[in-house]
């Protein structure tokens, strides 16, 4: 997120479990919509130190490990911030219906849009828009199994990726030209 809040026109919506952060677990139970900023070390000595009497957040991250020079495969992975930064994201908390059980739940969502131009209600629909989005892609990523992969290497990843695609497109054809007999319906 802080990356994203470096970034100019860098827009971001989401959607964040309730335990994960403290300030976000702390929201009350009603619509709302807060600005939040939370501070995040990777000092694990700083944090068991202070984190009862200051409000931080611990990032397991190893900055001083890296080598000095990669493989042209390896992607940096760098922590990009000193040992503490501060993250501004907006917190919308909206109701949400399951149209499964009938019940509603909360949903929590992260953003840096504005809150003149994006109002809660356009924030749902935001969020309607995404959901369909990562329904897709899980339906996607279990359907072709890209789950899990053999190898290491990005282009051998990008690979094993499009050979998954090849296949599942092969098995749909077939299933496609697939007859089950259908009986007692009205139409064939």
């Amino acid at each position: 997120m802080k990356n994203c809040n470096r970034l100019p026109n860098c827009y971001y919506v989401i959607r964040a479990r309730t335990g994960g952060i403290k300030e976000i677990s702390a929201l009350p139970d009603k619509t709302c919509n807060m600005d939040i900023t939370c501070r995040v070390t990777i000092s694990n000595h700083y944090y068991t130190m202070n984190h009862k009497k200051e409000n931080i957040h611990l990032i397991s991250h190893v900055k001083h490990h890296y080598k000095t020079s990669f493989s042209k495969n390896t992607r940096d992975q760098r922590w990009d911030f000193g040992n503490f930064c501060d993250i501004k994201f907006r917190a919308c908390k909206i109701k949400v219906n399951d149209p499964d059980t009938g019940k509603e739940e909360w949903e929590v969502l992260l953003t840096n849009l504005d809150r003149q131009e994006f109002p809660l209600e356009q924030m749902k629909e935001l969020y309607h828009l995404c959901w369909g989005i990562e329904s897709s892609f899980r339906k996607l990523k279990y359907d072709l199994g890209s789950i899990q992969f053999h190898s290491k290497q990005d282009r051998f990843v990008e690979m094993e990726i499009y050979a998954h695609m090849a296949m599942f497109n092969v098995v749909s054809l077939i299933n496609n030209q697939a007859y089950v007999p259908q009986h007692d319906c009205k139409y064939q």
